[in-house]
């Protein structure tokens, strides 16, 4: 059963990151600070929602990198009030520029009460792997997702 929800998940993120390089054309401007070398990291905005379904996101990201978003929830654990969820996900951060694109690996909490959330993580592969990560979101009305639910935040990654 276990082996049989870890392909479906895999299956799921490989759809994700089909729709994402397929959600928009990305701006042609990369970088809007330089690149990656010139700063002590990389400050993204991004808008998330869950397509084609839960555990799958996609989305934009904007700030330092103008692109796509991709990723999945891999492990969602409410705790006994339902008040907090503990994250485990992937984000995928899909870049005009190949060589500035990148994974990174999250775990936190999403607070239903406040609708916020806190991730923290690391980059695990592309551009800047191994750098620390940060990322805090909340929950937002949209047009995109299909439920009409959306996460908007920001990701920090801060170079070792």
């Amino acid at each position: 059963m276990r082996r049989l929800e870890t392909s479906r998940r895999l299956a799921g993120l490989i759809a994700v990151l089909v729709l994402a390089a397929g959600v928009t054309t990305a701006s042609a401007q990369t970088q809007k600070h330089g690149g990656h070398g010139k700063r002590a990291g990389l400050e993204l905005t991004y808008t998330k929602w869950f397509a084609p379904g839960f555990p799958n996101m996609v989305g934009v990201v904007g700030g330092d990198i103008d692109g796509q978003f991709g990723g999945a929830v891999l492990r969602a654990a409410p705790d006994a009030t339902g008040r907090f969820i503990r994250l485990t996900a992937v984000y995928i951060v899909v870049a005009p520029d190949p060589s500035h694109s990148l994974t990174i690996h999250v775990d936190g909490v999403q607070d239903n009460q406040l609708g916020t959330a806190v991730l923290n993580g690391r980059v695990v592969d592309g551009s800047l792997a191994g750098a620390r990560a940060h990322a805090e979101y909340k929950v937002i009305s949209c047009t995109q997702s299909p439920d009409g639910t959306c996460f908007q935040g920001t990701i920090n990654i801060m170079q070792r």
